[in-house]
């Protein structure tokens, strides 16, 4: 098939990024706008991507749905556009783009086949390319091919000759790698703030640990990702117990997670974040609850 329209769901920080650049690239991009923040709103018009108003009219409008969410919404979104392709009899295609196990992105695939439609597996590594970035839509399952049209279009789409779970597999070890670092990272530097030994230990790191001192100073941008990282992590635990793996790094990565996003600077999201912050502030910050 060729796809001409494709819709996005929903136009965060990602799929505004997203969808803008194909938009760029010259497809048409849709998006479903109803019950969805000012934000979201702001972010598709800075985009110029169109507002189908609905779930069952983007449906019926798009020949490809990205499914770009944070984890703990893609299984009630997969169900939601799978009700809407049965009322509209659509013959459509929905690509899950989100941090899910592979178990998940099985159940998944289950959903979207059972309303008729085609499902594509993708897993998403690389920034958004509303700050410049290229990133690469892994893709898996028999249609993968589809979602691959989209490739060198704003995104890379490196299609992988495997079952569906492929994509969301290898999506899961890089992120238990990238984010679970920062885990790591966020949770012995408060750990230490606690224990007074904050400045001990940043001077034994410039002395001997120089290059991880400096992937920590990242930890200051932690806070606004960390109410979307908690589900990447416990999705990436399920995926390590299914390997047979203790999943209790990444359940103790989604704790630190969440004690960030309760925090004083949990609120904060991307573009919004104080660049002037110190490290040692932030984890100061970190370390007390909201009001």
């Amino acid at each position: 098939m060729t796809v001409a329209t494709v819709g996005v769901m929903s136009p965060g920080d990602m799929g505004s990024g997203v969808g803008g650049v194909l938009k760029r690239n010259g497809l048409r991009v849709l998006t479903a706008l109803d019950g969805r923040s000012d934000a979201s709103r702001s972010r598709a018009k800075e985009e110029g991507i169109e507002d189908a108003g609905s779930l069952d009219e983007l449906v019926r409008e798009s020949d490809l749905i990205l499914s770009i969410l944070v984890p703990s919404e893609a299984v009630q979104f997969a169900e939601n556009v799978a009700a809407a392709i049965t009322r509209s009899e659509s013959e459509i295609v929905v690509a899950d783009c989100n941090a899910v196990s592979p178990a998940t992105a099985v159940e998944l695939e289950k959903t979207i086949t059972a309303a008729g439609a085609k499902f594509i597996d993708a897993g998403i590594i690389g920034s958004t390319p509303r700050r410049g970035a290229t990133p690469r839509f892994y893709a898996s399952g028999v249609h993968a091919s589809i979602l691959g049209e989209l490739d060198g279009k704003g995104i890379s789409v490196p299609v992988m000759d495997g079952p569906i779970g492929m994509a969301s597999g290898l999506k899961m070890v890089y992120a238990a790698l990238t984010k679970g670092t920062a885990a790591l990272y966020a949770s012995t530097l408060m750990t230490a703030m606690s224990l007074g030994l904050y400045d001990d230990l940043i001077e034994e790191m410039k002395l001997s640990q120089s290059g991880t001192l400096e992937g920590m100073d990242r930890v200051k941008s932690v806070s606004a990702q960390a109410f979307r990282w908690i589900g990447e992590m416990e999705e990436i635990a399920a995926t390590f117990a299914d390997a047979g793996i203790s999943p209790l790094i990444h359940k103790g990565a989604a704790e630190t997670f969440r004690k960030i996003a309760d925090s004083s600077i949990g609120h904060e999201r991307v573009g919004e974040i104080d660049t002037s912050r110190t490290l040692e502030k932030s984890i100061t910050a970190m370390l007390q609850k909201a009001d």
